[in-house]
């Protein structure tokens, strides 16, 4: 045995081995430092420190069989022992090795006085006090009611964690996105903005429930908490379950629970197993948004109600079914929905004063009632409720949407902007507050930046059908009609509701290709809110006036359609274009009675409306003082908008000049918008710029004729790009779209 270490002190082999240590101490201190700042994953570190190893043994293995000599390496064996210099290459061993300790103490130095080594767990400790995203629990069963089942208890769990104001919770919807995933915690967690995630699992046997769950944190995958639950099956253990995991949780991540906060978690909701299992499949319904899926869970919460008639939630969820079909589906006529949305969340909030997320909807649907009643002072009851939901729930996301679309109505943009930007904060992935991020820009102008954020949607959500007519609709305001029609074919693709094909009704019709909008329109399923406006529509694109406003007043005399502004409007307009200029007064007027009385407020809505109703009182009486008033006022805001874009007023301008009497700058601007990307009036309005009523005094005209056919040219030749195109053609637009905006 020592001869052997003799061996090895000779052929420098434990010299060897130090100086490997030293090296290998530094190579891995470093490599814990640099590879997460470039994001290498997890297991590339673990493979780099393997590798590390493997080349620890390589390196005792050479120094073995090999020597260093004058004449270079040479085998060992080959070396004459009165000629070996390995008592020179020891010594060089021996300060190589002091100079590898003394950088080995400078780096040790270095990642401790400055921060650096703990800068990972100092930054984690700091988030961890305030972020966490629960991912979707598994169900330990392959019953799919179990499925629904786990999900109301990862829905109601979030709801506890969203009520605690000293916590960070990523939102449903976004969580959701993860469902069965594989990936990476610490890549989910920087996705999600969080440092800390929670996984569980739920199984049911027989009578009882067993939940595990375990608090994981993502940067350095270290387990903080982990616990099993078994217990019998009944709706108050659940509860009682959900409240101990959200006070360990709160406990766990160094967060503040006040004493209302607790009082809130030890709430047992109902204690009625049936009404608890109706509400969670319910929910589960309510977040789909479709059409099928909101009637089934109107019918559930009814039926949670009827079991349990004292379940607060229950009766929330029934208003927000209701104002959803309404909102989302023109399912349910306005009056009536407000009717009942009420009654159910008074019931609610009397039920349960501090359920907040019956106060986001009692703002949601004080908005509705606003715009139902034209009563503006509505607006600050929805304010007053939305605060009262944020104060009882600041982890709610959907509230802070539906805030943002309250000050974006009331003209405060920069508070709605930063709602908005909440919301996705807290809700990473959602699809409603980022399209209405996306609108609201588009609204300013910004279309670009508009543009950028709906296509970023369509990256994160890319099997959403309406995230490609969003984008489809942008590029078709912005004259960019190729393009429009390459997402709008996709958006038809994806869905077969005809509300998520409006784009491409609106570029057929640029495309002068009448049959195929037609056609479009002939898809909407009979059962469809908008099946009884169809045969109107129809109509109308084949220039029948006459016709389509006899079957919009027989549609509307039967009761057939929920929203009246969808016969209203292109009723007038029919009625407009045959001359009855008596039933166009007062379709016009039925759809903004406001018009008739004082000062309007303006907005992207009612331009078209109070637009028809000056040309209409000019038509009856040329010195109409209203209609000057109305007009001026309307080119005022006109000119403070922008132009193009889905939110663009397109030649609104010119139409007014062309009434008003001024001719010259009516062709001018014409030629601007011309210039600038509008091409063609119908996908603003309901004619063509040739048969367009209000332009009667520059129709006519030379410079008319030119600027209709440079527009007639343009969209020639973008048609001839695209149509009718192929599936590899069109994807390809939509992939050079994509890689052009990016954030």
């Amino acid at each position: 045995m020592s001869s052997l270490i003799s061996e090895l002190r000779r052929r420098n082999v434990l010299k060897m081995a130090a100086a490997y240590a030293v090296v290998a101490w530094i190579l891995i201190e470093s490599g814990s430092v640099l590879l997460p700042t470039f994001g290498a994953p997890e297991w590339f570190f673990k493979a780099y420190v393997l590798v590390i190893i493997g080349g620890f043994l390589l390196s005792l293995t050479l120094a073995w069989i090999f020597e260093w000599t004058p004449d270079g390496v040479k085998l060992e064996k080959d070396v004459d022992r009165s000629e070996s210099i390995t008592h020179e290459t020891g010594r060089r061993l021996n300060f190589s090795i002091i100079g590898l300790l003394l950088v080995a103490l400078s780096i040790s130095l270095v990642l401790n006085f400055t921060g650096m080594r703990a800068g990972e767990s100092q930054s984690t400790r700091a988030a961890i006090g305030s972020s966490i995203a629960v991912l979707p629990f598994s169900s330990i069963s392959t019953d799919p009611e179990n499925e629904l089942f786990t999900d109301g208890i990862h829905d109601d769990l979030l709801t506890s964690l969203a009520n605690i104001k000293s916590l960070k919770v990523i939102s449903r919807t976004s969580v959701m996105e993860y469902r069965g995933t594989t990936r990476n915690l610490r890549n989910i967690a920087s996705e999600l903005g969080v440092e800390t995630v929670l996984e569980g699992s739920v199984q049911r046997v027989g009578d009882n429930i067993r939940i595990n769950v375990q608090l994981i944190d993502a940067l350095t995958d270290e387990h903080i908490w982990a616990e099993r639950y078994d217990k019998k099956l009944t709706a108050k253990n659940i509860f009682q379950i959900q409240s101990e995991i959200s006070e360990t949780i709160t406990s766990a991540l160094r967060a503040k629970l006040t004493p209302e906060e607790q009082d809130r978690l030890e709430l047992i909701p109902t204690e009625n197993m049936q009404a608890y299992s109706l509400v969670t499949a319910a929910r589960s319904n309510l977040n789909k948004r479709q059409l099928e899926t909101l009637r089934f869970a109107r019918g559930q919460f009814q039926q949670a109600i009827d079991l349990d008639p004292n379940y607060s939630q229950a009766h929330s969820g029934l208003a927000d079914s209701i104002l959803l079909l309404m909102i989302n589906h023109n399912a349910v006529a306005r009056e009536d929905a407000i009717v009942q949305a009420s009654q159910s969340l008074e019931t609610a909030l009397a039920l349960d004063p501090n359920n907040a997320t019956a106060y986001a909807s009692l703002g949601l649907l004080k908005i509705n009632t606003a715009h139902h009643e034209n009563n503006d002072a509505l607006l600050a009851e929805a304010e007053s409720a939305f605060l009262r939901a944020i104060e009882l729930s600041p982890g709610h996301a959907e509230t802070y949407s539906w805030y943002a679309s309250l000050k974006d109505e009331q003209g405060d943009r920069d508070k709605a902007i930063s709602l908005y930007q909440k919301s996705l904060e807290l809700d990473p992935l959602a699809r409603i507050p980022r399209s209405n991020l996306a609108a609201m820009y588009a609204k300013m102008g910004q279309n670009e930046l508009a543009l950028e954020h709906w296509l970023e949607g369509v990256r994160i959500n890319p099997e959403w059908p309406a995230a490609y007519d969003y984008v489809a609709n942008q590029l078709l305001g912005l004259g960019r009609l190729d393009e429009a029609y390459a997402w709008a074919t996709r958006a038809e693709a994806l869905s077969d509701d005809p509300q998520t094909a409006q784009a491409l009704y609106g570029v057929l019709l640029l495309f002068d290709e009448p049959a195929a909008a037609q056609a479009i329109l002939r898809k909407t399923k009979e059962g469809h809110p908008l099946f009884n406006i169809v045969d109107g529509y129809e109509k109308f694109v084949g220039e029948d006036y006459a016709g389509a406003l006899a079957s919009w007043e027989q549609a509307n005399a039967a009761g057939l359609v929920t929203k009246k502004e969808y016969i209203l409007q292109p009723a007038a307009d029919s009625a407009l274009m045959i001359g009855n200029d008596t039933k166009a007064l007062d379709y016009t007027l039925q759809l903004a009675p406001e018009l008739a009385n004082g000062d309007i407020k303006f907005s992207l809505h009612n331009t078209k409306n109070a637009l028809r109703y000056a040309f209409l009182l000019q038509r009856s009486d040329p010195s109409n003082q209203r209609s000057a008033e109305l007009l001026e006022k309307l080119l005022e805001y006109v000119d403070a908008s922008p132009r193009l874009g889905v939110s663009g007023h397109g030649y609104r301008d010119v139409q007014i000049l062309a009434i008003t009497g001024r001719p010259e700058l009516a062709l001018e601007r014409l030629q601007i918008a011309a210039d600038a990307g509008f091409r063609g009036a119908k996908n603003f309005d309901s004619w063509s710029l040739q048969t367009d009523p209000y332009l009667e005094s520059i129709r006519n005209t030379p410079q008319f004729q030119a600027v209709q056919d440079q527009i007639a040219a343009e969209v020639r030749e973008l048609k001839n790009r695209v149509y009718p195109g192929n599936p590899q053609q069109l994807e390809a637009i939509r992939a050079a779209t994509l890689q052009a905006q990016r954030l």
